[in-house]
């Protein structure tokens, strides 16, 4: 983890103490490839030992904000999550990490279309995998980013 990953994670810990309770770890934010992860412990698993449902959709979801957050630092920005649809492969009985590819062509489509229009919707495709590099889990994301109304 870069120093720009350990930035972020600390934004998004204190942002959402949801966060640091599970014990999220911003792995990459660059060069396309955003990537996180959640250890398997009391705080993360389910009745069956294994990585919550919840837990794993919260670790994907997260990227579409990873994205933002990474690329857009010095903007003022709303971005939220409209939906996200998981896919549960099969259970998730280590650490789990997502990881999304959104490359640098994807982010400079964004910046062009926030620059002219002021909002814009984006998708990322994210998988989650075990320590063992099984897919555990898919998910969709919808994503809505606009500008603060001071900034449009």
């Amino acid at each position: 983890m870069g120093e720009a990953e350990d930035e972020i994670q600390s934004f998004l810990r204190r942002l959402i103490p949801f966060y640091e309770y599970v014990d999220l770890s911003i792995e990459s934010a660059k060069d396309g490839v955003y990537r996180c992860s959640l250890p398997l412990n009391d705080q993360t698993k389910n009745h069956l030992d294994t990585v919550h449902a919840a837990i794993q959709w919260a670790c994907a979801e997260v990227l579409g904000g990873l994205v933002i957050a990474f690329n857009f630092r010095d903007s003022k920005l709303f971005v939220a999550v409209r939906s996200v649809t998981i896919e549960f492969l099969r259970p998730a009985r280590s650490e789990i990490v997502a990881e999304v590819l959104f490359p640098d062509e994807r982010v400079a489509g964004l910046r062009r279309q926030l620059e002219s229009k002021g909002e814009v919707e984006f998708e990322v495709r994210a998988i989650v995998r075990d320590a063992s590099q099984q897919e555990v889990a898919s998910t969709v994301g919808q994503y809505v980013v606009r500008k603060h109304r001071e900034s449009a």
